[in-house]
């Protein structure tokens, strides 16, 4: 009985680091996407750039 409660505890950690990780590559795809975006602004483009901010804060909601 005490190695079922063992494994299960293991079990919900492995299900919490996978949670973590999908949460981890969502965050950076979001950072990938908000760079692709800034790079195809030019600079003096005010409304582009802040354009990129606002889907970048859309992701994270």
């Amino acid at each position: 009985m005490k190695n079922t409660q063992t494994l299960h505890a293991a079990g919900t950690g492995a299900a919490a680091i996978q949670g973590v990780n999908t949460e981890h590559a969502q965050t950076w795809d979001a950072v990938e996407t908000y760079f692709e975006c800034i790079t195809t602004c030019s600079l003096d483009d005010g409304e582009c750039i802040t354009r990129c901010v606002e889907q970048l804060k859309d992701t994270d909601n």
